[in-house]
């Protein structure tokens, strides 16, 4: 079982770019739900970063990536439902700033919400809608 100290250590380096708005740990881990098998799923929330393969990169060339067993993704990649996944079940490894980061979520809980109004549409209503 990893400890959230040893993650928020591995990435520090990560916290002296300007362009990481947050760093979160996600998936089973964060649930406290892990396995021996299960992978350390870890999201960078990067809005404004330009090269993300460039960051990627510097991830992997600073951390042994694949003996710890962490899994990378970039938020603003990832579908809008892994999106909200991870929104509803994290925890903080970074933040830059909270409040900046609950704005950002903001957009895509509204995003899910509309999507979810349109999933509750029943094929009658939805004939109405298409005349």
């Amino acid at each position: 079982m990893v400890e959230i100290k040893t993650i928020k250590k591995d990435f520090l380096f990560l916290s002296l770019r300007d362009d990481i708005l947050a760093i979160l740990l996600y998936g089973s881990v964060a649930k406290g739900e892990e396995t021996q098998r299960s992978d350390i799923d870890i999201c960078i929330i990067s809005p404004s970063c330009k090269d993300k393969l460039g960051l990627l990169n510097e991830i992997y060339r600073k951390l042994d990536v694949f003996s710890k067993k962490y899994d990378v993704r970039f938020f603003e990649e990832l579908p809008l439902y892994i999106q909200i996944n991870i929104i509803e079940n994290n925890q903080i490894i970074y933040a830059k700033d909270v409040y900046e980061l609950y704005e950002y979520f903001y957009y895509f809980r509204k995003l899910w919400e509309d999507q979810a109004m349109r999933q509750k549409v029943t094929p009658a209503e939805m004939a109405e809608i298409l005349g």
